[in-house]
């Protein structure tokens, strides 16, 4: 019991010292209902991923081009990314863009095959991937699709890190916790910093991950 609640109070403290929780999005956060607070909080941390991890050079483009945070099916966020939009990361303006879900890209593939490579490609094109939950039965499919890219994908489905996917979101005791497939991040070729790996539940090095994360 002790060493649990040393290791609760560790968290919250290298987590304000990050300032994954910054002074203006906290009071909001803890005054609004579920799930609007779970999801502020989960924008407060993707856009704070973002100071721990590195992308290739080349995917980083030049100084005045954003850092992308893509959001692919049913949006669950609303205006949780509103207190921190406007706060740049690395030097550089952060812009949220939204996608439909994988069955409807489906779809668009049946009528269009330009039109679906095109969408395909503005997925790849992104600095991170937020994958919402409405897409649990396709989530495989869509890591597949931008796997062998430099794209920081993010779930909240169980199993997420061992399908491939670089960060999953986990709930426990209430409180948002993530894991972090570190041999998913390396084939994406995204440096994910020390103090990033030290605050996850879990992390998935190279040799534990399974064959079909290959």
């Amino acid at each position: 019991m002790l060493c649990e609640k040393m290791r609760t109070r560790a968290y919250i403290l290298v987590l304000l010292t990050l300032g994954l929780f910054g002074a203006a999005f906290v009071p909001q956060a803890w005054a609004d209902p579920a799930p609007s607070q779970e999801y502020r909080i989960k924008a407060a941390f993707l856009y704070n991923f973002i100071k721990f991890v590195d992308w290739p050079k080349q995917k980083m483009g030049e100084a005045n081009e954003p850092i992308t945070i893509g959001i692919i099916g049913k949006d669950p966020f609303g205006k949780a990314f509103e207190p921190i939009k406007d706060k740049p990361v690395k030097g550089k303006k952060v812009v949220v863009k939204q996608f439909k879900g994988f069955k409807e890209l489906k779809q668009l593939g049946e009528k269009d095959k330009g039109e679906l490579d095109r969408r395909i490609e503005a997925l790849r094109k992104c600095h991170m991937l937020f994958i919402c939950s409405s897409e649990k039965d396709a989530y495989r499919d869509v890591v597949k699709l931008v796997r062998e890219h430099p794209v920081l994908t993010v779930g909240e489905m169980k199993d997420f890190v061992e399908a491939g996917g670089v960060i999953n979101f986990v709930m426990e005791n209430k409180k948002v916790r993530f894991e972090i497939n570190a041999a998913g991040a390396k084939r994406a070729k995204l440096q994910i910093r020390s103090q990033l790996l030290r605050l996850a539940k879990k992390v998935v090095q190279e040799k534990d991950a399974p064959k079909n994360d290959d």
